[in-house]
This record gives C-alpha cells, structure tokens and sequence, in this order.
C-alpha cells in the first residue's frame, strides 16, 4: 500500500510538472501540499514587476522531496523551504494527508544574494528558453526549477534519473552549498 502511494505522489508530480496548469490545479495542489506552486502564480495572480521568484521542486520517489522558494522582494531575498513528507490515509476523511515540515524560513545574507545571483548567472539561467529532459527511468528522482522576473517565467525539468553531472543537478548542488540548504 505505502509503494503505491509514493507511486501516486511521484506520478502527481510528474503530470503536475509536465502541462499547462489549470486553475483546478493549482487549487489541487495549494490543497494537497499548503504551497503556491509558481507557474499558478504566473498564470493567475499579479506580482510586482520587480519581484522576483524563484522556486526548486527536488522531488524522489522513495525520498524526501525538498519545496524551495527564494523570492527577491523590496526589502531583499528571502528563503522558504518546506519538506514534503509521503502522504498519510486519514480514515476519518477517507482523503490523504500531506505533511509539510518547514525547514528554512529566513533572510538571507547581501552575500548569499549575491553568490545566488552569480550562480543563476554563471549557469545562464535566463537565457535559456527552454530545457527539459526525457524522464530515463520509472522510480527516480529530479528537479523542476522556475522562476518569474519582470514578466519572464521559465519551467526547466531534468525529468527523471539525470546523472549527476547534468545542467539543473550541478546548479541545484551550487545553489545549496551557497544557501545551506
């Protein structure tokens, strides 16, 4: 029963990860996970224009899956990180659970900012249009990264099972050496 579970949270994922958002999804999701997943908030909510947010989904089927905002807003950048626990059956409600830990909640440093911002720099975050991988295995893990700046969104995906060396694990390991995560 527990296989089957993690099987249906990672396939949620994956379809999630995978289409245009609806806003009954994004109802679904803030639902089942407390968060707001960033391309509903590009589809169907309005940001300042100098906001920026970014956001990493470091999902694995039999893992932790890590939710990591960083959001730049007037007064600095900000770090939330929440971690998704497998969801729990709640026979009173015959739905499921999803347990949510916050694990950061902070400011973070001018240099963190600024060592974050050398690094989507140095990676060329924003000028790529488009990166996705085809999913490689059935049982893995990956990352969905996003962003949204002055009206820009980009949804990158390493699909599942990329080796190590790939583009978003590589910048994805920088990222959390430099915020602690």
């Amino acid at each position: 029963m527990k296989n089957l579970i993690l099987l249906g949270l990672t396939l949620l994922s994956i379809q999630i990860f995978s289409q245009q958002m609806e806003r009954k999804d994004c109802e679904r999701y803030f639902k089942q996970t407390g968060l707001k997943y960033l391309e509903c908030i590009y589809l169907y909510e309005k940001l300042d224009s100098e906001d920026k947010i970014y956001q990493v989904y470091k999902w694995s089927a039999f893992g932790r899956m890590i939710f990591t905002n960083i959001e730049k807003r007037k007064p600095g950048y900000f770090l939330i990180s929440h971690e998704i626990a497998q969801p729990i059956y709640n026979e009173k409600t015959d739905e499921f659970d999803y347990p949510i830990t916050v694990c950061q909640n902070r400011k973070l440093t001018k240099k963190e900012s600024v060592d974050f911002e050398n690094i989507i720099n140095k990676y060329k975050f924003w000028e790529k249009q488009t990166y996705e991988l085809d999913p490689v295995c059935s049982d893995g893990h990956g990352i969905v990264f996003q962003a949204l700046c002055n009206g820009k969104f980009r949804n990158y995906s390493n699909g599942n099972c990329a080796p190590s060396d790939e583009y978003l694990n590589t910048m994805y390991d920088e990222i959390k050496k430099v915020l602690k995560l």
